[in-house]
């Protein structure tokens, strides 16, 4: 029997990140973590002229030039191993599992605790898109569906939606008539804007 994963949003602010690996993989990752507000570290023996570009716009992001050791690993929420290097994510998420510490091995499924997700970002909203780490091309083709079905100048009006929801709280105090409001706001978005009946 296979276990379903369980999908979350993790708020990972101040939380301590530790990357191993300076590549392709390892600017996948900060990419992903760029908004969050976590504290990151680096460590690897090269960087990509890719990663080092985009460490330019953060210089709070720390790096270190040098092999990973049990050490690095002490004090962190969550290890990305970016590595292409399938011993060492072994070695390193088994060292990290007995400190109760949560790893991702890029492209090593085998070697994860968890995996990251594909996500499309539409002003409010966010859709996570996994594939539980089998096919990643596939969850980046779906993502790019998303993206086109929802543009980024349909960000401001969805921001409008959760306000005027919060407006409604106040002007509408009863639940089930504010329900009703917002049941007719979204079935005449779904019939004009996004032409479904």
């Amino acid at each position: 029997m296979s276990f379903k994963k369980y999908p979350i949003f993790l708020n990972l602010e101040e939380r301590k990140i530790l990357i191993v690996g300076g590549g392709n993989a390892c600017l996948e990752k900060l990419l992903g973590l760029e908004h969050t507000g976590a504290n990151i570290q680096i460590i690897s023996l090269t960087y990509s002229e890719e990663v080092l570009d985009f460490l330019k716009k953060y210089p709070n992001i720390r790096t270190e030039t040098r092999a990973v050791t049990e050490e690095d690993l002490n004090n962190r929420d969550i290890i990305f191993l970016a590595t292409s290097d399938p011993i060492t994510n072994k070695e390193y998420r088994s060292l990290a599992k007995n400190k109760g510490i949560l790893v991702n091995s890029v492209d090593d499924p085998k070697n994860c605790d968890f995996y990251s997700s594909s996500t499309v970002t539409v002003g409010p909203i966010q859709f996570a898109i996994s594939t539980d780490g089998m096919f990643a091309g596939v969850s980046s083709t779906l993502r790019k569906l998303f993206e086109e079905v929802l543009p980024e100048e349909d960000h401001e009006l969805l921001e409008t939606i959760f306000v005027m929801r919060r407006n409604l709280k106040e002007l509408l105090p009863n639940q089930e008539k504010r329900r009703t409001v917002l049941k007719e706001i979204i079935q005449k978005l779904n019939s004009e804007y996004f032409h479904k009946p």
